[in-house]
């Protein structure tokens, strides 16, 4: 069902809420929460929706704007659930859902604010890794230059800063959670995917931009990508409702694919070699390209084996209720 905001352009100023899930944000929640201080904007409001076992209460908690507030997860885990938490109680017709390492432009609410005016029910944004000194964040900003940047034509429906109606979010059943363990990647597009469906009017802007920050050391960039070889069982098993012996098949395909790579590091190289053209270092990064590559397989394949394992849980606690 279309929102019935898109057949005529509104005379109102959009009213925002922002929800920031937060699980152990201490070192990145204060930049962000400074950026969203200084938005350029009056009708909106903050919401952390916090999981945390670190300070990141308290850096919220130093913030005298009003307009934001720390409300605890109570909601399920993971970062689907504090989303959702967070959509349920706002304020705004308009949701923008944010991590805790992402910084918005100031004037990203007045830009936004336009497309929803003018009867978008949500909107992409362009986003870019600023700290590119380090590798893992270098490497991690040419992929998405190469398959996501303005030169592709790529169907995307989720960005870092995206934003959508807050009935339009309720009316696509939410953010999809999981099941016995929540959805760890893969989510995101997941609920773009179901705003598509459902016939919502979608507007790109890649001239807003966001910035937001990357894992510098390896193991939390190793850490990172078995997270998205996880999320990518999950999605296969639970949106795509495959088969556990095709879910198997899958993943042994993938770990045959990854052992080959590892091998004969052609095709490892053949990437490392596009991605270095949209480098700043371009030939000096290579050889690091090539191993940063290799860590990234390997970590996709052990995540994928932790959703395959996952699933079965999943799959033995539904036969079991069968058999009840």
């Amino acid at each position: 069902m279309m929102s019935i905001q898109n057949i005529s352009h509104s005379e109102t100023p959009t009213s925002f809420t922002i929800v920031i899930p937060t699980y152990n944000e201490e070192s990145d929640i204060g930049i962000t929460l400074e950026a969203l201080s200084a938005l350029e904007y009056s009708n909106f409001d903050v919401l952390v929706i916090d999981d945390s076992t670190d300070r990141t209460p308290e850096v919220v908690g130093k913030f005298v704007d009003e307009r934001i507030k720390c409300v605890r997860q109570t909601r399920g885990s993971g970062r689907s659930a504090a989303r959702n938490q967070g959509i349920l109680v706002a304020d705004g017709d308009v949701v923008v859902i944010l991590n805790a390492d992402v910084h918005l432009p100031s004037d990203f609410l007045l830009r936004l604010d336009k497309h929803y005016r003018q009867g978008a029910d949500y909107v992409l944004v362009e986003s870019e890794v600023t700290n590119i000194d380090m590798l893992f964040p270098r490497y991690i900003q040419s992929q998405h230059r190469l398959y996501y940047g303005p030169d592709t034509k790529v169907n995307m429906n989720w960005t870092e800063g995206f934003s959508c109606r807050r009935s339009a979010a309720i009316a696509v059943g939410l953010f999809p959670e999981g099941r016995s363990d929540p959805l760890v990647a893969g989510e995101d597009g997941w609920f773009g995917e179901l705003l598509e469906s459902n016939g919502y009017t979608r507007v790109f802007d890649r001239s807003i931009v966001v910035s937001h920050i990357m894992p510098t050391e390896t193991i939390e960039f190793f850490a990172q990508r078995v997270g998205r070889g996880q999320g990518v069982a999950q999605i296969w098993y639970q949106r795509d409702n495959i088969s556990m012996i095709v879910l198997l098949l899958r993943t042994l395909r993938q770990t045959s694919f990854m052992l080959s790579n590892l091998m004969f590091c052609i095709p490892i190289a053949r990437q490392s070699w596009r991605l270095l053209w949209h480098s700043p270092r371009q030939l000096n990064d290579f050889i690091p390209f090539l191993v940063a590559s290799g860590l990234e397989s390997l970590a996709n394949v052990i995540g994928i084996w932790l959703g395959l394992i996952e699933a079965w849980r999943d799959y033995k606690i539904d036969a079991q209720g069968d058999l009840e």
